[in-house]
């Protein structure tokens, strides 16, 4: 069992939103030589000898995530209980590794802007006390503000094992309530605080995990059944920069107030003559214009004008479409996760409206993804949609019947993939199409496939315009396509593995052929949707 990280966001509280002010600062201002030292002396004096040591002796800042995810906990259970006491002064002394896990983080969350999709589903199980559980029920429909490092998974049956829920018996252990926190980020808007995927970086690198920072805010949306739905959007990236904004405005609005003061006055040690201590307090508001995506993944000139979605060329359309037809997944109601995940993971074009809220639940508007409960529903709606490239997707007891129908009927059918619970039982019917069937019975690898695929569908159709020398509408193409490939990398983490380098040679070519601003306009709009 863990300790609660969240806390209510409180707007009007002074000692509230000058802590917040801290730690904007202790994660922007530069490190002093001495604090390495400091923060090794400080843990040293809270019994932590045994672990210190190889701290010394092999910590290195570019490590920091696979120092924060291993066994042993330390530094990142150690760092964490510091940070839940919200004390400025005492979160100061282990700042030297905060600072690093805050920079390794926000380079992950830059890299990961080109491929990331618009929002995600990640999942956290946690065990709490009765007690505790009842304070965290009295946050319902109120903001709260992570106070450490979340770690969080992207496959909610992970977040069920920390959670020690037993979902057959609807059981937890005596005096302790297991919850599962379903969180929804907003993934491309203005970004105060980091999260990244971190798997790769991980030791422990089959939880899939995704790591959020501390001080993110969230809207408690509500308790559902088994857990506790969180957002992260607009609307509470805009409430961190109002609380800034109010930090900084509590001490006055003259420039000389400086950052430096700030920490004297918290008693946390600074150098009064280095630049960042010296600057006005009002400069960290430069530092939140700064951090925007645009800023971040380009530097096109604002002097040029951005070619909007709308301003695509002729040809360039998101012309796909999964249909998935199953008895029980085409419920409206069932697998919502599944379908999230994988509508989600396809789509490329920015909606006015990225999700809905019913009945406690998230809705995303799926337009690239269908599904269906009946052979004869799927077959009219890939007749409506004849002039889309459809990858279709069927469970084994409609597929014997669906797919010879199907591809003797509609070419428009790029792939079809057999998702089932017993492979071999298929086997002897499915041999007549492997040349355009393919079969799966785990989601994580169907769903690698499903986007992969849509990926090389998308690069075949950058050939084409190459060849016809339409050479913006390919470089399009094979932006989406390597979108498409780094989520299948990324977020499904299959043990399939597809190369970059194919569509990276190909992207060198176009970008050669077109002229450098053209170039910037096209990677900013693919960046943006």
């Amino acid at each position: 069992m863990t300790e609660n990280p969240f806390r209510i966001v409180i707007q009007d509280n002074p000692n509230f939103i000058r802590y917040c002010l801290a730690m904007s600062i202790l994660c922007t201002a530069p490190l002093r030589n001495c604090e390495r030292d400091e923060f090794i002396k400080f843990c040293q004096g809270n019994n932590l000898l045994q672990y210190v040591s190889q701290f010394y002796l092999h910590y290195r800042p570019d490590e920091t995530i696979q120092w924060y995810t291993r066994p042993s906990g330390f530094p990142s259970k150690f760092v964490n209980t510091i940070c839940r006491t919200q004390h400025p002064l005492l979160i100061s002394k282990v700042r030297y590794y905060l600072k690093h896990l805050h920079e390794h983080l926000t380079r992950l969350y830059q890299d990961s802007l080109f491929w990331i999709p618009q929002f995600i589903i990640v999942y956290r199980g946690q065990r709490f006390s009765s007690a505790e559980y009842q304070k965290l029920v009295q946050y319902n429909e109120k903001p709260i503000l992570t106070t450490t490092y979340l770690s969080t998974t992207s496959a909610y049956n992970i977040a069920v094992e920390f959670s020690g829920y037993n979902i057959r018996s609807n059981a937890s252990l005596q005096d302790e309530i297991s919850v599962i926190f379903k969180i929804v980020i907003q993934t491309k808007n203005t970004r105060l605080k980091p999260f990244a995927y971190i798997q790769e970086y991980s030791h422990v690198r089959d939880e899939k995990e995704i790591l959020i920072s501390m001080g993110t805010i969230f809207s408690f949306v509500n308790i559902y059944k088994r857990g506790i739905l969180l957002i992260h959007g607009q609307s509470e990236e805009e409430m961190e920069k109002k609380i800034l904004y109010k930090a900084i405005e509590s001490y006055g609005n003259e420039r000389t107030m400086t950052i430096g003061n700030v920490l004297i006055s918290m008693n946390i040690p600074s150098t009064l003559d280095d630049d960042f201590y010296c600057r006005p307090l009002t400069s960290l508001l430069e530092e939140y214009l700064q951090i925007k995506p645009e800023n971040i993944v380009n530097s096109v000139s604002t002097e040029s004008q951005i070619m909007t979605i709308q301003d695509w060329p002729e040809g360039v359309t998101n012309d796909h479409l999964i249909i998935w037809v199953d008895t029980f997944i085409g419920e409206n109601n069932t697998c919502i996760e599944f379908k999230d995940a994988l509508a989600n993971a396809i789509k490329l074009i920015k909606d006015e409206i990225d999700r809905l809220i019913v009945n406690n639940e998230i809705y995303p508007l799926r337009r690239e993804l269908i599904t269906l409960r009946t052979i004869e529903e799927c077959l009219e709606m890939i007749d409506i949609n004849r002039d889309k490239k459809i990858f279709l997707i069927t469970s084994g007891s409609l597929g014997l019947q669906l797919v010879p129908r199907v591809l003797n009927t509609f070419p428009c059918v790029e792939k079809i993939y057999i998702f089932c619970g017993y492979i071999r039982g298929l086997v002897d019917w499915a041999m007549d199409f492997t040349d355009k069937l393919l079969m799966f019975d785990f989601p994580n690898d169907l769903f690698a496939r499903v986007v992969y695929d849509i990926g090389m569908y998308y690069m075949e159709r950058a050939i084409n315009f190459s060849n016809s020398n339409e050479h913006i509408s390919a470089l399009y193409y094979l932006y989406y396509c390597k979108t498409l490939v780094m989520r299948t990398i990324h977020i499904f983490h299959s043990y399939l593995w597809f190369s970059l380098t194919p569509i990276d040679e190909y992207i060198a070519m176009e970008e050669s052929l077109l002229p450098k601003d053209m170039v910037q306009h096209v990677r900013h709009n693919v960046q943006h949707v």
